[in-house]
């Protein structure tokens, strides 16, 4: 891939550490910013790391103090223990990073994307003394809490003549690559993302978490993330999302929450974001994105570090402590 344009590099972290967790998963957390300002935490989805925040961190770091996490198995975090592949242990990662990271006495706004939404909702289920001592306000980004994997298929365009294929298996039998169709039933088996033909592979994920407006920058720095990412991680956490249910841990994420989504979302279609917003305790607003797809971070930047500064001007004073009552209206 040609060189990143300066909008996609990671800044220079002020500080790294590496929290562990309670089964003894060591978590590579950076921190930007200065210290005595807001904070805000951000915690990336399935198959990513810490770098897909870059575009954001550059849009709230200067302002604000940003802590950004590695969830386990990614990026430079350590590998995932036995059994590790829990929204339990998500939650545990989460409850120490802000334990490690959020000054006492104040709190932070915490944003998830995509599985990383999903740690916050689970915490707030696990954890919610926690959360009540430690977060004035959420921003759930591309997400699902249940229902993540079902049979549709999605249209793959990798050059050559149309061809159509009900299932992976078909396409994994195929000694041509056209086009072809994939559930995201698919998407559990890692065969999809590190055995299959490349041009296959890049397509799939293009096709399945990015817009059609995205640019050829933003189709490259989303595809080389995704295909870094261990295959015992992804299919470790592919079995975990096959049938994950959070609805229950819902009502007790009781802080005041964004919930915001893609409207050409493929993987987590709106409804899912609708559905969470409809059910939230403390709903802030329901902000769905014209024409974005599923990695909102690296695409829609400028909208979602809105929405997190939103929920900062909020839920926080200028010295991160909490303010009022955080009171919302729903969308």
């Amino acid at each position: 891939m040609k060189r990143l344009p300066a909008d996609f590099l990671p800044l220079a972290p002020a500080r790294r550490l590496t929290v562990t967790s309670a089964d003894g998963a060591r978590l590579a957390v950076q921190v930007h910013g200065q210290d005595g300002s807001p904070t805000v935490v951000l915690v990336h989805g399935w198959t990513l790391s810490a770098t897909a925040w870059a575009r954001v961190v550059r849009r709230l770091a200067p302002q604000l103090r940003v802590v950004v996490v590695d969830q386990r198995g990614h990026g430079r975090s350590g590998p995932v223990p036995d059994g590790g592949f829990t929204p339990a242990l998500l939650a545990d990662d989460l409850a120490a990073v802000l334990a490690a990271t959020v000054p006492s006495g104040t709190r932070a706004i915490v944003a998830g994307h995509s599985m990383g939404a999903m740690a916050l909702v689970a915490f707030a289920g696990r954890h919610h003394d926690l959360l009540l001592e430690r977060v004035a306000g959420g921003l759930l980004a591309s997400t699902g809490i249940e229902e993540l994997f079902d049979r549709r298929a999605v249209i793959l365009r990798v050059g050559g003549r149309r061809r159509t294929r009900a299932t992976l298996d078909a396409v994994r039998a195929s000694r041509r690559v056209g086009r072809a169709a994939v559930t995201r039933a698919a998407l559990g088996d890692p065969r999809l993302l590190h055995r299959a033909p490349l041009p296959l592979i890049r397509a799939a994920i293009v096709q399945l978490t990015m817009p059609g407006t995205a640019t050829a920058v933003e189709r490259g720095f989303c595809t080389d993330l995704v295909l870094a990412c261990p295959p015992r991680t992804y299919q470790g956490f592919a079995e975990m999302l096959g049938t994950l249910d959070l609805t229950a841990d819902l009502p007790r994420l009781d802080v005041p929450v964004t919930v915001l989504v893609g409207t050409d979302d493929r993987l987590t279609p709106p409804w899912h974001a609708r559905r969470i917003a409809a059910a939230l305790p403390r709903p802030v607003d329901l902000i769905e994105v014209p024409a974005a797809g599923h990695m909102t971070p690296l695409t829609a930047p400028d909208e979602v570090a809105a929405a997190v500064r939103g929920l900062v001007d909020t839920c926080l004073d200028a010295r991160g402590q909490a303010v009022g009552s955080g009171s919302a209206t729903p969308p």
